[in-house]
């Protein structure tokens, strides 16, 4: 950090910000994260979905499933997720950004003409929404055809994701196998 700026004027603590955000896309685009091969319990692609599903060490089934889109900011490959979370207790929704989102920008997920879900975003590069909110939201996915996403990058640009809920569907029953593994289990323990 103390690089910044050396030999230049006063700059602004955002122009600071967005310089350093943008060496540090260009670090990471010259400097690869080294591939770290894992096996998962489940892992299948489906469109632009994608679901993963592990075994931790208390022998429960957690799963994730998302819908991943790449697009160009800052010079660089951004990308946003979306979709759920799953533990043996709970479900989540998740929305991640690389750049993160412009302070107190709202959140939109809208699922075909159902009224649309807002959500401030906090500080940072994800938003989590709490189980049910989640409910609501995967009832919507599961009947509906689209899910729409708006917000405010870092930067201050406005996104919007479009995605197809066919194949999330398609998935999202291949995880449910998987999740009633943790039902199998404990019903064992009973």
């Amino acid at each position: 950090a103390s690089a910044i700026g050396v030999g230049a004027g006063p700059a602004s603590a955002k122009e600071v910000d967005a310089k350093a955000v943008d060496q540090g896309a260009m670090e990471q685009q010259q400097m690869p994260m080294p591939m770290i091969k894992r096996e998962h319990l489940f892992e299948e692609r489906a469109g632009t979905w994608k679901a993963t599903c592990d075994e931790m060490e208390d022998s429960k089934v957690y799963c994730r499933m998302f819908h991943i889109e790449q697009f160009g900011e800052w010079k660089t490959k951004n990308f946003v997720q979306l979709g759920l979370a799953w533990s043996s207790e709970a479900a989540g929704f998740v929305v991640a950004t690389y750049l993160g989102f412009k302070a107190g920008t709202t959140v939109t997920i809208g699922i075909d003409k159902h009224s649309r879900h807002e959500i401030t975003a906090p500080k940072g590069n994800n938003l989590m929404i709490g189980p049910e909110l989640t409910e609501t939201i995967l009832q919507q996915m599961e009947n509906g055809n689209k899910i729409v996403l708006t917000f405010n990058s870092y930067s201050g640009v406005r996104h919007l994701t479009l995605a197809d809920l066919a194949p999330f569907k398609t998935l999202l029953a291949k995880v449910r196998i998987q999740m009633a593994t943790n039902n199998k289990s404990e019903n064992a323990k009973q």
